[in-house]
């Protein structure tokens, strides 16, 4: 074959190769606008109550569903799922667990023409409902540590407000007795301090608490030491056992606390005693050293008597 006839031919064979090709992409457009495009989107699922006296409890089960979509390949191809959501309206309420059947029309597809929803897998849910209330519950006072050696207290730690208003699921807020702080670092207090707290509600669930920061006032002075000389020791012994001798009678007592409450302390409160319990066996004429207890030390002080123990003894016929 000459070079102008292969020529010819090739040139012959590329037009109704070309026209094939046109034909068959005419065709695929035709059918695919003369039937409808099809893609499916997870979609979330969103409750919506029309009761605010009512709660859900974490999310619905399942918290996502299949959506099947169908229409004109164009509308189809733009869609994404962005935005959309299976919006369950609830309009009657039921403490527990409720199974929900999805409807096709709770899906909106507003924006794309021709659109319709045509299936929905699972198409049940199960939805937790319960009631919202809400009470006032007081808070504690919560620390870590102890206050720097140089301090001391000199009354209890107060929190301002002392009681918050609290809203969640009646199943968990009609539980609660009282709530705590975040627990307050005593060791990085300064004196006379006001610390701003919050109410801790680590794995509370879905409650609200009004108001949420607090102020723990901690009432920290500097810490003293005073010392009283020569308090007397006194023993209690039991019903019926008859008198006791103690040998060592007087005793150092040091008492340490906030330098306005030592400072203020009358020597006149302090009671050194040797306990009852420590005296029931001591047999007629036995000696026995015995630890000794401070009584009358005003609350936030301390009191250490030198020395600790005294000897005592049971004197018969006196």
């Amino acid at each position: 074959m000459s070079g102008q006839s292969l020529l010819g031919t090739l040139t012959r064979d590329g037009r109704l190769k070309l026209a094939a090709f046109g034909l068959a992409v005419f065709l695929w457009v035709l059918i695919r606008v003369a039937n409808p495009g099809q893609s499916d989107l997870l979609i979330p699922v969103d409750i919506r109550l029309d009761d605010p006296g009512w709660m859900v409890m974490g999310d619905p089960e399942p918290a996502t569903v299949l959506v099947r979509f169908r229409g004109p390949p164009a509308e189809i191809f733009g869609l994404t799922g962005d935005g959309m959501s299976v919006a369950v309206p609830i309009t009657e309420m039921s403490d527990g667990e409720m199974v929900i059947q999805l409807q096709p029309a709770w899906v909106s597809v507003d924006g794309y023409r021709g659109v319709q929803v045509e299936d929905i897998v699972p198409r049940t849910i199960n939805v937790n409902l319960d009631r919202l209330i809400t009470r006032d519950i007081p808070v504690r006072v919560s620390t870590s540590g102890r206050l720097p050696e140089h301090l001391a207290l000199t009354r209890a730690l107060s929190l301002t407000p002392n009681l918050v208003r609290v809203s969640g699921p009646s199943s968990l807020v009609e539980g609660l007795e009282t709530l705590d702080i975040v627990p307050v670092v005593l060791s990085d207090v300064d004196e006379q301090a006001t610390v701003e707290t919050v109410v801790d509600t680590v794995g509370m669930g879905p409650v609200t608490v009004v108001p949420y920061a607090l102020t723990l006032r901690i009432p920290a002075e500097q810490s003293i030491e005073r010392v009283f000389v020569r308090v007397r020791v006194i023993a209690d012994p039991p019903v019926g056992t008859g008198p006791i001798q103690v040998l060592t009678n007087a005793v150092q007592v040091t008492v340490r606390g906030g330098r306005s409450l030592v400072s203020a302390m009358d020597a006149d409160i302090l009671r050194v005693v040797v306990p009852s319990f420590a005296l029931g066996d001591l047999g007629g004429d036995e000696e026995r050293r015995v630890q000794i207890v401070v009584e009358g030390v005003p609350s936030y002080m301390s009191a250490v008597p030198a020395p600790d123990s005294v000897t005592v003894r049971r004197r018969i016929g006196l």
